[in-house]
């Protein structure tokens, strides 16, 4: 084990890197626990008008990257994209070589497996700092509520040493036990296949009951006594409502689950296996992003298949056939 790592207790100083709809909320919920114990946080994003927000909690905002690392013995990222990863952890890695202290870099986005690999490489050649890749599940709304699922690869040592932290941030946690931090970006991929899948299932079911005249309504009514899954609860009536299209609050973009599903289907094309639904998909929303729809929330996919099925998109249905009544608006409220 690196000398320092697991003997820092009262003398954390944390550091946070990456502040979107995620990683706000995240930071936000670590933020009020640090306070509670009378430690800090220090964050840094790569758009500082976003680091306004923090300053008004009393967070420390870092004037740069060297800031952030000179400050910091933990850095937890949060990123949208790998190559977001790859920018922030080329200088991070340059910069952690320079320092005295031990740090514990903790990775929580969705990148491929291979990058988590070669990014604890190139940390454990640097000898005294450790990395762990943690992926979370969940929506921003989980975020908030300090409701994710949590991930842990790593060393299994640093990991039961931050396990505090990750508790006020989540629900669960998964632990694999392994020091090999692809297989946390591995599962990662396969639990949002099991994300992507159910709204391909759910998007088609909802449309043929449409087109059947058997009512959106009634499946509602199904699906929340049949599977009263949170993810099928929230994204059917997403789907239903128009709100997939019309909420200013996208939870994940389009943009963001090509990337996501692409990664699903590279994996699955490594390790020569096969994942139809997750190329039906790809299809469908790459259909919505050539159409200028990469901004919506991805579950606007049913929209591909409303078009297939010559019916409007969600939206325009939604606005010229209301869903919903005074009940269905008091459920949700």
């Amino acid at each position: 084990m690196k000398r320092g790592i697991l003997n820092l207790k009262q003398q954390d100083r944390i550091g946070w890197i990456g502040l979107g709809e995620m990683g706000f909320s995240m930071a936000s919920n670590l933020r009020r626990y640090l306070a509670s114990m009378h430690l800090s946080i220090t964050v840094w994003n790569r758009t500082p008008e976003k680091s306004a927000k923090m300053r008004q909690h009393g967070v420390r905002v870092a004037d740069s990257l060297e800031d952030l690392v000179a400050q910091s013995n933990i850095i937890f990222t949060s990123l949208a994209n790998d190559a977001a990863v790859e920018e922030v952890y080329s200088r991070l890695i340059d910069l952690a070589a320079q320092v005295d202290h031990s740090i514990i870099f903790v990775e929580t986005s969705t990148i491929y497996p291979t990058l988590a690999t070669e990014l604890s490489k190139q940390i454990s050649a640097l000898q005294k700092h450790a990395y762990l890749q943690c992926p979370v599940f969940g929506r921003p709304s989980a975020a908030k509520a300090a409701k994710l699922i949590w991930v842990t690869s790593g060393d299994e040592k640093v990991i039961q040493k931050m396990c505090l932290y990750f508790t006020t941030m989540s629900k669960s946690i998964i632990h694999l036990r392994t020091a090999d931090v692809a297989k946390a970006s591995k599962f990662k991929l396969i639990g949002n296949f099991f994300v992507v899948g159910s709204m391909e299932v759910l998007a088609e079911g909802l449309t043929l009951s449409e087109k059947t005249e058997v009512g959106q309504e009634n499946m509602l009514n199904f699906i929340e006594t049949f599977f009263p899954a949170p993810s099928w609860l929230e994204y059917s009536r997403k789907m239903v409502e128009g709100s997939a299209v019309s909420s200013k609050d996208v939870g994940f973009s389009v943009e963001l689950g090509l990337k996501d599903v692409g990664h699903m289907r590279q994996l699955a094309w490594d390790s020569d296996a096969s994942l139809p639904t997750a190329d039906l998909a790809h299809r469908h929303l790459k259909a919505l992003k050539d159409q200028g729809c990469g901004g919506q929330d991805w579950s606007s996919l049913i929209n591909s298949l409303r078009s297939a099925s010559k019916l409007p998109p969600v939206g325009e249905a939604n606005a010229a056939h209301p869903t919903g009544d005074a009940e269905t608006t008091a459920r949700e409220e």
